[in-house]
């Protein structure tokens, strides 16, 4: 059996846009998160999301002012991380 010593890394930020995370950022999120080789999630007020699904981060109801953090499973992923990150800062 194979063990894995890569570590999941996380990051919070809040959201910055008028209108929180909606259809089309929520899109865009799940777009960047396929790409990740392991698992992607948002939480929001200990709620957590699966961020490869549009419905899923919707379920969240980030609205303007909402922390969230974004975690990945695997730390290899840390570019998506990033992406994330900055579609949820984006004030669109």
């Amino acid at each position: 059996m194979k063990v894995s010593h890569i570590k999941a890394i996380s990051r919070k930020t809040t959201v910055k846009s008028q209108l929180g995370i909606h259809a089309r950022p929520a899109a865009m999120i799940a777009k960047a998160a396929a790409e990740a080789v392991g698992e992607v999630w948002l939480v929001r007020d200990g709620e957590k999301a699966d961020a490869t699904s549009i419905i899923d981060i919707l379920t969240l109801g980030c609205a303007c002012g909402a922390e969230v953090e974004i975690e990945v499973e695997d730390a290899s992923d840390r570019p998506v991380l990033d992406r994330i990150f900055e579609l949820i800062e984006e004030d669109e």
